[in-house]
């Protein structure tokens, strides 16, 4: 639950910064809750995706 949490925080940072940036030098205007949101909702996916590819030592 804690890798979830951890993906969809910093995915919504990321996806604040990213579209700030591409909104200023593309002359759009920044919606920062379409930026927040989906780039939070993929990050989450993306966490999920890898970790069923990768699973860690067994003892």
């Amino acid at each position: 639950m804690a890798k979830q949490l951890t993906a969809l925080v910093w995915g919504a940072i990321y996806g604040e910064v990213i579209g700030y940036v591409l909104s200023a030098l593309g002359g759009t205007t920044f919606d920062p809750t379409l930026s927040a949101i989906i780039p939070a909702i993929a990050g989450v996916i993306a966490i999920n995706i890898l970790s069923l590819f990768v699973k860690s030592p067994e003892k």
